[in-house]
């Protein structure tokens, strides 16, 4: 099973945090901290299992390896088609660069047995990373533990199911 980044999005404060821990890992930022009517969303790449951007990529540079969309820079030529598919505008051109740089889940990191640094610097623990099922299990486990907190007051808001 891969792991991945997921949020918590009731817990994240628009802090940007998790962009400035990008920024000290990568030397540039490669995710971005956006509003939706109002909500601070992080954004950084979905790594899809069907990546468009590895589609379009004219020179191969963009691959899939253990469900991170990766890119060689050896083999970026900065046409910037990955830039202009992406529905989540991750992919980002630097002129300095002249290539196109994109989150790589902080492979270097994960292979030291580290966690993405976005993650690991977030305050408020709204990036959590692991596997689906992990994440599944423990929303489940706060979820029961809130229910049980509430007590008596549960029933008014959990009805049971008729048979």
């Amino acid at each position: 099973m891969s792991k991945n980044v997921f949020l918590i999005m009731n817990r994240c404060l628009g802090c940007e945090e998790c962009v400035e821990a990008c920024k000290r890992e990568n030397g540039s930022a490669l995710c971005f901290v956006d509003n939706y009517q109002g909500v601070p969303v992080p954004f950084r790449c979905a790594h899809c299992e069907d990546a468009p951007c590895e589609k379009v990529c004219p020179t191969e540079a963009i691959s899939i390896k253990n469900d991170i969309v990766l890119i060689d820079a050896e083999k970026c030529i900065g046409c910037r088609s990955c830039e202009s598919i992406c529905p989540w505008g991750v992919p980002v051109y630097r002129e300095t660069l002249g290539k196109v740089v994109k989150c790589d889940m902080c492979v270097n990191r994960q292979k030291l047995g580290k966690v993405p640094a976005c993650v690991e610097m977030c305050p408020t623990q709204a990036l959590v990373f692991g596997t689906r099922e992990e994440f599944i299990a423990d929303y489940h486990e706060t979820t029961e533990k809130r229910i049980e907190k509430a007590g008596g007051h549960a029933s008014r808001i959990i009805l049971p199911q008729e048979g």
